[in-house]
């Protein structure tokens, strides 16, 4: 039987731009906390070894702090440590993984030729590829074979098997098949409840360790596997822990009947207790639902309350609620924007229906009397 840690697309040094800088600056040490714990839990969780599919850094160029870690930590981890470079972080020739600063028990596979390393330790051959650049269109380990059937085989490699036309390792299902290891160990699928395991746990996406936008929501961790092996005959089994300090979570609420910001806040107040969102949370809430045009959401500064959460952005995606008779009829000023703007509200074109939807909002709000945010 072996153990496994199982990790991939950590994006250590990640800029998480969509943050302000003090944020961000937060976020990235999270990061690496993060990363420090999965080490912990591998070591104490007593792991034979430690797969990381990709994706270590977030491009090519890191910090001296930030390579610092990973020796300390790899160094005391002690066991076998197999890397396969990804497409931020490809092994090119001035990479940090082409500069021998590594522990010995470090391994990481520098060319897109796939290379076998049998482990004495435990019954064990890993293969494994790695990126030169940005992209990969061929899938090195098609027409390969594992070379030994009674030892446990592991494929180790950054691939994408969402496309068969990706420039990013197009590996298929029926690649894995072929070639024949009993676990293949994935980077690249940062949200894996779309693309997770197949074939009963043969092959696997560990996901991202945090999450870094709201393309990338829940909780983020990695993979602990067990593969117990009795002649070619192999039994896994796949349990995925957190260790995200954060979670992005994006979701909608009707605020339909609103009559002022303080009403909207007020839901959105209701909104984050009901779905126990907390200071671990960075929410992207898109408000829906249909408002009178006098009323002009305050996105800016229902976004800057936070209400407890980490970060909040507030999306408005209301719609008029129009008396659309009684416009069509009015001989004022009202009337008249309206009948200018409906060609382009009933637009076939959203943006333009957007835009003049707002333009109409602002128009009514500001002859009403109303402040203009």
């Amino acid at each position: 039987m072996v153990k496994i840690m199982h990790t991939g697309d950590i994006h250590l040094d990640s800029p998480f731009s969509s943050l302000t800088s003090r944020q961000a600056e937060v976020r990235r040490n999270e990061l690496r906390a993060a990363f420090t714990s999965m080490m912990t839990y591998a070591k104490m969780n007593n792991t034979d070894l430690l797969l990381i599919a990709g994706d270590v850094f977030d491009a090519e160029y890191v910090t001296r702090e930030t390579v610092s870690l990973l020796c300390r930590e790899f160094e005391n981890y002690k066991n076998p440590v197999f890397i396969s470079p990804g497409n931020h972080d490809p092994a090119s020739e001035k990479s940090m993984w082409m500069r021998d600063i590594f522990p010995p028990n470090v391994h990481v596979f520098k060319t897109e030729e796939p290379e076998r390393v049998s482990l004495a330790s435990v019954p064990v051959d890993i293969y494994g590829f790695g990126f030169t650049s940005r992209e990969m269109t061929a899938v090195p380990v098609r027409s390969r074979n594992v070379e030994d059937k009674e030892r446990i085989n592991i494929l180790l490699c950054h691939a994408d098997m969402t496309s068969k036309t990706s420039t990013t390792c197009p590996l298929t299902p029926e690649d894995i098949d072929a070639f024949g290891a009993d676990y293949t160990a994935l980077g690249h699928i940062h949200n894996v409840s779309s693309v997770e395991t197949g074939h009963d746990g043969r092959w696997c996406y560990c996901g991202c360790l945090e999450g870094r936008s709201f393309d990338e929501t829940g909780p983020k961790g990695a993979c602990i596997v067990q593969i117990n092996k009795v002649g070619e005959e192999s039994d896994i089994t796949i349990k995925r822990v957190r260790f995200s300090k954060r979670k992005y979570e994006k979701c909608e609420l009707d605020i339909t009947g609103a009559s002022s910001n303080s009403d909207i806040s007020a839901m959105i107040e209701d909104c984050i207790a009901s779905r126990r969102y907390g200071d671990d949370t960075l929410l992207s809430l898109s408000l829906t639902g249909k408002l009178s045009p006098e009323l002009i959401v305050d996105t800016e500064g229902l976004s800057s309350r936070s209400y407890g959460l980490f970060m909040l952005k507030v999306n408005d995606e209301t719609s008029l609620l129009l008396d659309e008779e009684s416009l069509s009829r009015d001989l004022s000023i009202k009337g008249e924007i309206y009948r200018t703007l409906l060609p382009k509200l009933n637009s076939d074109d959203a943006r333009e229906r957007d835009v003049a939807s707002r333009a109409l909002r602002y128009a009514l709000s500001a002859l009403s009397g109303e402040n203009i945010l």
